[in-house]
């Protein structure tokens, strides 16, 4: 297939207008396509619904969403997500999780899937004995709107809280209205705290990004936030910044470790007269527990549904696509700046297939280094930002949105020694074609950010 990857844009008046920023964060279009006519009633399907605010649906610790106790070798949970915490009873395809894994008690991973279904070949979070991380999943529901966690070795707890949902059929909307669509950005940086001053332990810290004349479409943000080098053992917190801070957490972190996870934050506008004068910005909150540098990169944003050429998801069980040690998908560990090439399988896309959501793990590199997954073919470098900051000996997973380029491939980098790599698809976006529109604007938004202030509640 050679399919045109899509870009933000911006829709005004039946075209598509470009707006006043830098055109150097996302690659062009090739062509322009056809303008779509859709007269059937418009459907929810596939698009995203974020929760008013992260919440926390298992705690192993505490017997939240199942009795207590950590999980044990080669066991499994089944846990209810459908019409817990808010959540529609029925008509979800998939689920938004922050899983976290405290307290192992040797190597091994966690695997959450869909209830009722075999166990796949797929990882969701890999971690050390003694480990504290996380890791973002989007996780298709099975029975009776359940997934599955499954421990492989010694016990664990494991801690889930639920960011957002992606609507399965249409009965979503009665309730709900209309959802939101994905548009993907290769990974741009847009906050790093190394280069002004250190958070402090308890600090909460203000950000938003104007996208301008795009504003008002902006309805979340989907990032990859990286704690560098905090001073002790914590967590960071990411919400919209309307109400207290949630009991859920974005990235939890070991001292001195460096520490990245996808997340899905739910923005508010920026009221007149605030965020520096960027009137309806897109502002979001964080809050970090222990001291530490932040660094957060852009890869998507979440619109309000009707945004051309906006992205729907189509979940699916976990499937292995990448696998280094054995050949799959790459054909041996990745040695110091190195980039290999992975072609999508044909099976899992269609004309209108631009990302993959998949789980990419670095198993064992040989020295500290940085993974960058970003679209193949189409003349662009590799990106600044990273999606993965393994230390040696480490296995680490990450949540990554593999934008596609036009031979269905997408590009995945290693910085320093080697590295094998695994990939896990757990779903695809695609081009919704009631909002498939013609040209695309080329750019990056205008990011700003206000300092930290102190934690007092």
């Amino acid at each position: 297939m050679n399919r045109i990857r899509g870009l933000l844009g911006v829709f005004v008046a039946g075209v598509c207008a470009a707006t006043a920023i830098p055109a150097s964060a996302l690659a062009a279009p090739s062509t322009v396509r056809t303008p779509v006519e859709v007269s059937a009633l418009p459907s929810v399907v596939g698009t995203y619904y974020p929760m008013a605010t992260p919440t926390r649906i298992l705690d192993t610790r505490t017997g939240n969403g199942t009795p207590k106790g950590k999980i044990g070798a080669g066991r499994k949970i089944d846990l209810q997500v459908a019409g817990r915490s808010g959540l529609p009873a029925t008509g979800i395809g998939a689920a938004v999780l922050n899983v976290t894994v405290s307290g192992p008690t040797a190597n091994g991973f966690v695997t959450v899937f869909p209830g009722g279904e075999a166990l796949p070949t797929a990882s969701t979070i890999n971690f050390a004995k003694g480990w504290l991380g996380s890791n973002n999943a989007t996780v298709k529901l099975g029975t009776g709107g359940s997934v599955s966690v499954y421990n492989r070795n010694g016990e664990t707890d494991v801690v889930i809280d639920v960011i957002g949902f992606y609507a399965g059929d249409e009965s979503v909307m009665t309730e709900r209205g209309m959802g939101g669509q994905v548009q993907w950005y290769e990974p741009y940086r847009i906050m790093d705290t190394r280069t002004w001053g250190v958070i402090p332990a308890g600090g909460e810290f203000n950000a938003w990004i104007d996208f301008h004349d795009y504003n008002p479409k902006v309805q979340g943000l989907i990032l990859n936030i990286t704690a560098v080098s905090p001073q002790r053992a914590g967590f960071l917190t990411t919400w919209s910044g309307e109400g207290a801070r949630p009991n859920a957490s974005t990235v939890n972190y070991a001292a001195g470790k460096v520490v990245p996870n996808l997340a899905y934050v739910k923005t508010m506008p920026c009221p007149s007269g605030s965020c520096n004068g960027a009137t309806g910005a897109a502002r979001y909150r964080l809050y970090t527990s222990a001291t530490t540098h932040i660094v957060v990169d852009l890869v998507g944003v979440v619109d309000d549904g009707t945004e051309v050429d906006g992205m729907r998801f189509t979940p699916m069980s976990p499937t292995r696509i990448v696998d280094s040690r054995i050949g799959q998908g790459l054909p041996a560990a990745l040695g110091p700046n190195a980039t290999g090439r992975v072609t999508a399988p044909a099976a899992m896309l269609t004309d209108a297939t631009q990302v993959l959501a998949m789980n990419v793990t670095a198993v064992a590199p040989t020295a500290n280094t940085v993974v960058t997954v970003w679209p193949a073919d189409t003349g662009r470098p590799k990106p600044t930002a990273s999606n993965l900051n393994p230390a040696p000996g480490q296995v680490v997973s990450n949540g990554v949105l593999g934008v596609l380029g036009p031979q269905d491939a997408f590009h995945v980098s290693n910085l320093s020694g080697s590295t094998n790599l695994v990939a896990d698809v757990v779903g695809t976006f695609q081009v919704y074609p009631g909002t498939a529109a013609g040209a695309r604007r080329v750019g990056k938004p205008t990011v700003t950010g206000s300092g930290w202030s102190a934690h007092t509640s």
